[in-house]
Formats: structure tokens, sequence, C-alpha cells
């Protein structure tokens, strides 16, 4: 694969030294603000309204979810790492303060926590600050003028990986991806831009003959592209005239944790663990009252990313980072969303007496791992099928 320019950026467009690695992880352990939890989307306004059968325990505000707490949970939704309230000034203080090649080594360090519209247009500043030696604000509007070629250019270096990735799925087999991949391009090319949700859907189809390991990890570099050429030139064209601090504010804004309501509290959701979810603002804040049947149109790798999720929340109440309240939350919650869902996503999960047991012996054992659980999660139904075959 020959990626030139912009393309050859999206999967290491600066090397960040080590130094700058141990600086960074030193750093990520300090404060910023929230944001404001956005309003109703006005989607679907009748969507479960008024549902009398809906029962919860555990009141608790959002603001005191436990698991907004833990540092980099994966979002239920995307799966991108989060951060907390206490994080996000770590951030936007390394591109802020920087210009130039450290601001591309900070943008590079950092992205991890961007969304994919926000990680597209500060990919595109990073090349530009890099042969400009500019900062933030001066990088974007050094490109303001060319963003649809750059934005176009990036998501072109992410179709190629696509390409590549699928090639090597389909081993011998024709690869039926490659079709999809130039139409994309060329509409990219004719100015008519990308929409991800179509793309993605397609996509879907496309490798519906893959093993389920092989289209998740196809799905999850495709959504690594912007949403459209529209979602990026957005953010654009607010900051194109604010301060680096309000800029790399905005940037990070979408990484935040935030306690998504399965049931959505403007059609009555109560404030308890739950109908609680970990969501990045990102996820959180457009999803507004949407049926999950609608939503997973925008986001189809949700079912796989909160499977992830609780496995991560599991592991880490294991391992003794929340309290003993919340050994049922994985049951419970796993409830909340199959209903939610109308059984379109249903956990596996380990029962409270399970993830006490290991917590007992963690002290044994040492540090529960992602892996630990779900080998534990099949031990568990191994047991529960020998008991039932006794009975």
């Amino acid at each position: 694969m020959n990626l030139n320019g912009i393309n050859q950026i999206q999967t290491n467009f600066v090397q960040v030294s080590r130094a700058k690695e141990e600086e960074v992880k030193a750093q990520e352990e300090k404060v910023t603000t929230e944001p404001k939890k956005a309003g109703d989307s006005g989607c679907l306004k009748n969507y479960f309204a008024g549902a009398s059968n809906v029962s919860f325990g555990h009141p608790c505000s959002t603001s005191q979810f436990k698991v907004k707490k833990l540092k980099d949970v994966p979002c239920c939704c995307c799966g991108k790492p989060m951060l907390r309230v206490s994080d996000q000034k770590v951030c936007e203080q390394a591109l802020s303060r920087t210009a130039g090649p450290e601001l591309a080594a900070n943008i590079e360090a950092y992205s991890k926590y961007m969304r994919a519209d926000e990680k597209a247009l500060s990919t595109i500043i990073a090349q530009d600050a890099k042969k400009s030696g500019g900062d933030l604000s001066t990088s974007l509007k050094h490109v303001s003028s060319n963003l649809k070629k750059l934005t176009g250019e990036y998501s072109n270096g992410i179709l190629n990986e696509l390409n590549t990735m699928a090639t090597g799925s389909f081993k011998s087999e024709e690869n039926p991806v490659s079709a999809l991949i130039q139409k994309a391009q060329k509409d990219i090319k004719a100015g008519r831009g990308l929409d991800r949700c179509e793309f993605v859907e397609n996509l879907d189809k496309a490798t519906a003959s893959l093993s389920e390991e092989d289209q998740g990890l196809i799905q999850d570099l495709a959504m690594n592209l912007p949403q459209s050429f529209e979602h990026v030139k957005r953010i654009q064209d607010k900051y194109l005239n604010r301060t680096n601090g309000e800029i790399a504010r905005r940037i990070f804004s979408t990484a935040l944790t935030t306690a998504e309501h399965i049931h959505p509290h403007s059609l009555g959701g109560p404030d308890d663990t739950k109908n609680y979810i970990a969501e990045c603002a990102g996820c959180n804040n457009p999803r507004g009252n949407m049926d999950y049947a609608e939503w997973l149109k925008v986001h189809p790798e949700y079912p796989r990313k909160a499977q992830e999720h609780i496995e991560h929340v599991q592991a880490r109440l294991i391992n003794g980072e929340l309290t003993p309240d919340y050994n049922s939350y994985p049951v419970e919650v796993r409830g909340s969303l199959s209903k939610e869902s109308g059984g379109r996503m249903v956990l596996k999960v380990l029962n409270p007496s399970t993830i006490e047991k290991m917590r007992q012996q963690r002290g044994i054992t040492g540090k529960v791992t992602v892996e630990d659980v779900k080998a534990a999660y099949e031990k568990q139904e191994q047991e529960k099928a020998e008991k039932s075959e006794k009975a």
C-alpha cells in the first residue's frame, strides 16, 4: 500500500518518543469541566413512553455512578477509551500550549481519546503544524480553505487500509469489499463525500461470510472514518476563530465519560445504576431518546462494544476498583439492555456470587484481566449446565 501526503499520517503521522509517552502517562491524572448534557433529540418521542413494567433499584445520580469515575473505561457504544472529568485538562493543555512538531506529537499521543470526526480534523491540523510550525488556531485556519480535499485524502487512507485488511481476511476468495471501496473513493473524488452510516451498512453485508472476529476488525477500522465531511466542517466552522484552549476543549469534549440512561431519561427512565451504562458524550448526547433499532444503524458495533465494556467493568469490579454493592450491576444492566433493545443485545456476565468469589481469591491469583473474566464466564456456564444435567 502506497499512501502519500495525509494518507500516510492516518496510521502513523509522527513518531512519538519514549520520553513523550512517559510524559503523557505521568500527566494523565488532572482536572477539567463536565460537558452539558445534550437536550432531547426529539427522535421517536413515544418510544417506551409511560412503560409501567420497568422496575429498577439502587438509586444513584449520574454524577455518583461509580463506573464513571474509573480511568480509561471503554465506551459501551463505540469502544474507545473515555476521559474522566479529572483527565481532560491534561489533554487540553498538551494541545493548547504547544505548536509545530510538538503539537503534532501531542495530537498523536492523545489521539486514542479522540472520536472519529475530531480525530480526522486533528490529524489534518497535525500535518499542517508539523510543516508550518503553527499552533492549533493557526493551523486550523491554514487548512480551512482546503478542508474538503484533505478530509477526502484522510478518508481514502482508511479505505485503503480497509481494502488491505479485507483482502487478507478473504484470503484466496474474491474480495467483495474492493468494489464498495472503489465506489466510495470515486464519490469522494467527485466531491460527493462519504456517508459512514450507509458505507458501514453496505460493508457489513459485503463481509457477512467472514468470521465474527474478522467482521469485527473490519467494522472497527471503518468506524474510524469521519461520519461525513459535513460533520468535520461543522467543527471547523464553529471554532475557526477560537483560541487554542477552546479548540482543544472541543476536540476532547466528546470523549468525556457520561452515564447513559438505557431507558431514556426524557421518557421516564430512572436515575438508577440498573438504568445506566457508561458512554462517551459523543455517543450519549446524539442518541437522545432514539430507539436502539435506529441507533444501531449509526453504531452497528454497539452489541460487541457493550460486551467488551461489561467484561472490562467486571474485571475492575473483581480487582476492587468498584465496591461490592456493584456486584449485581452486570446482571442488572444485562436485563435492562436486553429489554430496551428488544433482545438485540444480550450480554454474557458473571453472577454476583462468581464475582465475589473471584474478588476473595484475587490475593492469591493476582490482578484479574478481561481474559480471566471470559474464562470465568465459560466455567460458570459449564457448571450451570452440569448442575442442570444432574437435576
